[in-house]
């Protein structure tokens, strides 16, 4: 564990950057109104323990880096395909 800072709402707070394993990575699966299903994966990258507590619960908080993984399924109705000119003989050269 490394001591460090990390921003709070309130400014920089003391901080223990702990190391973790990843116990599952599911995926959560929505479906939107228009048909379309969006699929999103949370991946984190750190993970910190806060030297204050939960005033209520007495538990440490926690903050972690994160950045999202994002696949969807669209219905052919919803895409936009685009099309580019056709290439002549003088781009090609």
């Amino acid at each position: 564990m490394e001591k460090t800072k990390v921003n709070g709402p309130n400014g920089p707070v003391d901080a223990l950057e702990m190391e973790f394993k990843v116990k599952s990575e599911p995926w959560t699966a929505i479906e939107v109104e228009d048909g379309s299903t969006i699929r999103i994966r949370v991946n984190v990258g750190k993970v910190f323990r806060l030297e204050q507590y939960d005033q209520m619960t007495g538990e440490p908080q926690y903050v972690f880096t994160s950045k999202n993984d994002v696949a969807t399924q669209v219905p052919n109705k919803l895409k936009k395909f685009q099309t580019f000119p056709a290439k002549s003989n003088q781009d090609v050269a």
